[in-house]
């Protein structure tokens, strides 16, 4: 539960773009996590994606990759390929090739991204019509 509330306090940070408190806060989550339930648990996934949220916002590309990677592996490992949080990885590494201007692998993980959602959530989710929203701006 101390780790989880770390977790929301960094993503209140994050949302009033406060990144290294953020970032603070959430590597307290993950130090929890990783102490409590182990390195390959979804929940040290989820830091490790929160983390690379942050990096992200803050421009620091290679170390986002890095920590959404981690959450990948995690999730692909304890969830299966078409977890709707195999997704998210998916998505957000898309995001992070996209600021780095490497199109071809954006479009590459929104793919992904957009078969386990339409798969798994509909073609009316708004995750779903997010992925198709970004896989249709790339095409532009």
């Amino acid at each position: 539960d101390v780790a989880q509330s770390y977790n929301n306090i960094g993503a209140v940070h994050r949302k009033k773009g406060d990144n290294d408190k953020a970032l603070e806060h959430y590597q307290k989550s993950l130090a929890i996590f990783l102490k409590q339930l182990g390195p390959e648990h979804p929940d040290v996934a989820t830091s490790y994606n929160n983390i690379g949220l942050v990096h992200d916002n803050k421009g620091e590309y290679d170390k986002a990759l890095e920590h959404h990677q981690k959450a990948l592996a995690i999730r692909l490992k304890k969830l299966g390929p078409e977890h709707p949080s195999v997704a998210i990885s998916y998505n957000n590494m898309a995001y992070v090739y996209k600021a780095k201007k490497d199109l071809a692998k954006a479009k590459e993980y929104w793919e992904k991204a957009y078969a386990i959602r339409l798969k798994k959530l509909g073609p009316n989710h708004p995750d779903t019509k997010d992925s198709k929203a970004e896989l249709d701006a790339l095409k532009e």
